[in-house]
């Protein structure tokens, strides 16, 4: 799992080290954050450890693709007690100042859940519903396959899935903002619906801190194991680079 670890971090870190935000110069198509701090997990694990966040977002009319990454690791009297690292890339074209289509392919890894290891890979067609200065509200819906492998187990099971995703984000004051999404993929084997809340506060400059919540769940899991795992953030981070308008 060592080389898992070092992906992971380095995956996060790499950005903020090569795009630091330079005020004096022109806005770029690249923006993102870096952050890490407590974790405690509710569920298959009861624990609390050390996570890390990243966010990348290149941005250049009609494109735009979107970067994910996140590691998180525990442990209790010298044994890991959680372990799960994520990876997620979207890409998508906008058709007109409404309508989109996208490209997606998302990696999670989870040793104390039911569902152990899950790659997913989609397409499909999404609009942007609310896209003001203070909110926007993006629907998207698609189909592709996703590959699964359940705790205990040594093989993937592959299943044909519906996607459908929404992100709300409400800027609540110039230095706070609330982000809510919601990511379904459903297949005849299993459903796994992921909604994560977010408390974003700016602190100092480019400094800020999020408080976010995280609800994992799986309608089949093995015997033994339970459907949802929950995971609660206080983390301390920063932003830099900046969309272009």
């Amino acid at each position: 799992m060592n080389a898992w670890k070092h992906a992971a971090l380095a995956a996060i870190l790499t950005p903020a080290a090569v795009l630091a935000d330079d005020p004096t110069s022109p806005p770029t198509p690249w923006s993102g954050d870096l952050s890490a701090g407590y974790i405690r997990t509710t569920g298959n694990t009861n624990s609390t450890a050390f996570n890390a966040k990243g966010d990348l977002d290149w941005k250049s009319a009609p494109w735009e693709n979107q970067l994910k990454a996140q590691a998180a690791y525990g442990s209790s009297k010298g044994e890991s007690t959680s372990e799960s690292y994520l990876f997620g890339d979207k890409l998508s074209l906008d058709l007109s100042p409404e309508d989109y289509v996208f490209a997606s392919i998302d990696y999670l890894n989870d040793r104390f859940a039911g569902v152990v290891s899950r790659w997913s890979e989609d397409v499909g067609y999404g609009r942007h519903l609310i896209k003001t200065e203070r909110q926007t509200l993006d629907a998207d819906i698609g189909g592709g396959a996703s590959q699964s492998r359940d705790a205990g187990a040594t093989d993937y099971s592959s299943q044909v899935i519906g996607v459908f995703n929404l992100a709300y984000l409400f800027k609540i004051s110039p230095s706070a903002q609330f982000k809510q999404t919601l990511h379904i993929e459903g297949g005849p084997d299993n459903t796994f619906i992921n909604p994560v809340a977010e408390l974003k506060f700016n602190v100092i400059g480019s400094v800020f801190a999020t408080l976010a919540y995280d609800w994992r769940h799986n309608t089949s899991v093995p015997a033994g194991n339970v459907h949802t795992d929950t995971i609660t953030t206080i983390n301390f981070g920063y932003a830099f680079g900046k969309k272009p308008t």
